[in-house]
């Protein structure tokens, strides 16, 4: 994408949202002609630039470039923007709005991740002074929780996932541990520690490993052992600026920045290329999303679509209907799959 926002976007883009979820997605190709609901900032949305998407519920919370997040409202067809702008929600607020406590860190936001009671929220800041991570828990007074940047190593935040009482951070310094009974950083991990690279651009845990895809390959971390492995060329990674991780059925797939697929060998422990066969095969990758039945491969020239059962690839693009060729990230509620572009959101239906 050839924009103002090309260093925010080749920086940004993690499994940010590389989510496996069960949805009652059906199988086989869509049923054509699709039907898709679109949401801009004519709508509510509080930027056109969503980077992020989350569902929980009938709520869907929107991260943008410059307009914090955007929470819509399904049911009651509400919408509310949180912004490091306003008047401070709390008497311990004070100074200019980027120092203020209780709101998001920035309006840059990167990552949504829900958690059992809040909500997560990673954002990417240039300058000094503002930038991290954040939740917001509506059973909270006040509701907004804002970290840290952990000495400046969680700041410019592209990645995150929730790990039990953990959540793990990527940024483009590494790899930072935060506890979520203490709300305190624990441990830093970068190239000199064992990552393959420092910008971590998707982030994967399992019951025993983490895996993290960065800049410089893949690499997997064991939790018990605390030793590392990093994935590469020679471990089959024709390409290694990984930009997504996801849990696909019983396997693992990684997406590259220039398209290429991979899939993960337990066997031979090696990586192979998934060769796709749909017209948007050769796009960028900026994220995966994998659902019961189907892969969903955000591209900067559309969506490339994986049916598990059959095998069958298909792709998406503004001819079937989507808002923009440009798409950052996708996540899947009960009856639809969002897709978020640099026109606003694309909410793909499939059954009421």
């Amino acid at each position: 994408m050839k924009s103002a926002f090309q260093p925010f976007i080749q920086t940004l883009f993690s499994s940010i949202f590389v989510l496996f979820f069960f949805c009652l997605v059906e199988a086989g190709p869509l049923k054509r002609p699709l039907s898709f609901q679109h949401i801009t900032p004519k709508d509510g949305l509080s930027s056109e630039m969503v980077y992020a998407i989350a569902v929980q519920g009938e709520e869907v919370w929107f991260g943008t470039y410059g307009g914090g997040t955007t929470l819509y409202d399904k049911s009651k067809k509400v919408y509310k923007t949180y912004t490091t702008k306003g008047e401070p929600m709390d008497k311990v607020d004070d100074g200019k709005s980027i120092n203020w406590k209780n709101l998001l860190p920035y309006n840059h936001v990167s990552v949504i991740v829900p958690d059992v009671d809040r909500i997560w929220f990673g954002t990417y800041f240039y300058g000094f002074g503002g930038g991290g991570i954040s939740y917001y828990q509506p059973q909270r007074p006040p509701p907004w929780k804002r970290f840290n940047t952990n000495d400046g190593r969680a700041k410019k935040v592209v990645s995150m996932v929730v790990d039990g009482e953990w959540v793990w951070v990527g940024s483009e310094k590494g790899l930072s541990q935060l506890d979520k009974k203490t709300d305190g950083w624990m441990m830093f991990y970068s190239p000199q520690n064992g990552l393959s690279g420092n910008f971590v651009n998707s982030i994967l845990s399992q019951s025993d490993s983490l895996w993290m895809g960065t800049n410089a390959g893949i690499s997997q971390f064991h939790k018990t052992k605390k030793n590392w492995k990093t994935y590469s060329q020679k471990e089959g990674l024709t390409e290694t600026e990984i930009k997504s991780l996801v849990t696909v059925g019983r396997k693992m797939w990684a997406g590259g920045i220039g398209g290429f697929l991979f899939e993960y060998d337990v066997v031979s422990d090696r990586w192979k290329r998934i060769e796709p066969m749909d017209s948007l095969k050769n796009g960028g990758i900026y994220s995966i999303v994998a659902t019961k039945e189907k892969v969903f491969i955000c591209r900067d020239n559309g969506v490339s679509i994986y049916d598990l059962p059959t095998g069958q690839w298909e792709s998406l693009t503004v001819s079937d209907g989507l808002l923009s060729n440009n798409v950052f990230c996708a996540a899947e509620d009960k009856n639809g799959v969002w897709f978020g572009t640099d026109k606003g959101a694309s909410r793909l239906i499939l059954g009421q």
